[in-house]
């Protein structure tokens, strides 16, 4: 999850507020961050993460993109994450050994969560990225070892090949087989693939035996107006199953920073969708990318002063998706595809312009985009009015389509 970017410098105080902490707290000189007095705080609250039993920060830190590096690791630690959430992909392959340089230099391993990802094909090739994965992190275990993006995106319905991977004998071998090495502790895979596919890839997860835990893209919006996407999440709590938040601020661009309906209880308005997702008990934590000190001061402070919502304020949240979430469809399942007449991926174009405009990660989106089949991409000829009058949120597809073309062709 990452919120709408901020890019106002922090004051001196602030700075120190957001964690530019002690030299104590991280084995850093005390210039390392320019901070002589802050004071780090207490770890955020944690929820136990399914069968795995352990207790995870309810806030974790995503490292796909930002400044990532010991300053912001640093501010984490001070503000109280204890988890961090990375692949081997992010930040061009650079995340994970920024997350092990960091953890290795000063002796705090055994504090954190780690989770890291790779792409693997078939069960034995997973089984043999766990030691790169290893090595990058500078560590002998990795906490969770998720496979990094299951069912693929939007386009065409997904990726239908991985539906039974949560249920395959073979996948579940390839787990125990790390685990039994010591490698890993759990097991899982993220997920954030065409709404239908990701619900079966729950379901298969639930009665599969092998997933301790899943990332999966969600927000308080699609899993009240999607049944079965509920049902599914049920029935992965309900069988052990850790589940991790991802996604959820995604598209709330436009949305002000103060809304009457919130600041009465004292929450910015993207406080008050983190408390909403919290609101969930199924959820053990959120992942959120959090790319400066203000936005990771904003997000643990709402951690930390989170209590039950009521429903009026849930739907208050909800309506926020609405009114503002116009550049990304958490809950698409391609009807706007079969309305707009087209073989063109709307759905993963939306997606990765939000990628390049809002996450600046413009070579990526780039790239996801150039990886697109040709017909995939020609949205010429689509009815695109239709397109948006199917979409589940609304997305102007005139406008946005113009966009990727201007900004990712």
């Amino acid at each position: 999850m990452k919120q709408p970017n901020s890019t106002e410098d922090l004051t001196r105080r602030a700075v120190l507020k957001a964690g530019a902490t002690t030299a104590a707290a991280v084995g850093l000189p005390l210039n390392a961050l320019g901070a002589e007095d802050s004071a780090e705080k207490k770890p955020l609250p944690t929820r136990v993460l399914g069968r795995t039993g352990k207790k995870v920060s309810i806030l974790n830190l995503g490292t796909a993109q930002g400044d990532m590096g010991a300053r912001m690791f640093n501010a984490a630690y001070a503000n109280g994450v204890r988890y961090f959430d990375t692949a081997d992909c992010y930040i061009g392959g650079d995340s994970e050994q920024k997350v092990g340089d960091w953890l290795a230099g000063n002796g705090r391993r055994k504090e954190f969560f780690v989770v890291t990802k790779d792409h693997p094909e078939t069960p034995e090739q997973w089984v043999q990225m766990v030691d790169a994965r290893l090595a990058a992190l500078k560590t002998d275990y990795i906490d969770m070892f998720f496979i990094h993006g299951l069912g693929g995106g939007f386009r065409g319905g997904g990726d239908e090949t991985a539906r039974d991977i949560p249920k395959d004998k073979d996948w579940a071998k390839a787990a125990d087989t790390m685990k039994k090495a010591g490698k890993i502790h759990a097991a899982g895979f993220s997920t954030h693939t065409m709404i239908s596919l990701r619900t079966a890839l729950l379901n298969n997860a639930a009665t599969g035996g092998w997933v301790d835990a899943i990332m999966v893209g969600y927000d308080p919006k699609l899993v009240r107006e999607n049944a079965d996407f509920n049902k599914a999440l049920d029935a992965c709590h309900k069988a052990g199953v850790g589940l991790i938040s991802m996604k959820e601020m995604r598209g709330l661009d436009a949305m002000p920073k103060i809304l009457p309906e919130f600041e009465s209880m004292g929450l910015t308005s993207h406080q008050a969708v983190l408390h909403a997702v919290w609101n969930d008990e199924r959820f053990a934590s959120i992942c959120s990318a959090m790319t400066n000190f203000k936005m990771l001061e904003e997000n643990s402070d709402a951690a930390r002063k989170f209590k039950p919502m009521p429903d009026k304020k849930i739907s208050a949240v909800i309506d926020l998706y609405k009114r503002y979430a116009g550049t990304f469809c958490n809950g698409c399942d391609g009807r706007c595809q079969q309305a707009g007449g087209t073989r063109a991926a709307l759905g993963d174009m939306a997606r990765y312009l939000s990628y390049f405009e809002r996450d600046g990660s413009r070579a990526e989106a780039r790239a996801l985009y150039a990886a697109l089949p040709k017909e995939q991409r020609d949205w010429h000829g689509a009815d695109l009015a239709a397109a948006s009058a199917a979409c589940t949120s609304q997305l102007d597809f005139e406008a946005l389509l113009a966009r990727v073309e201007q900004k990712l062709a």
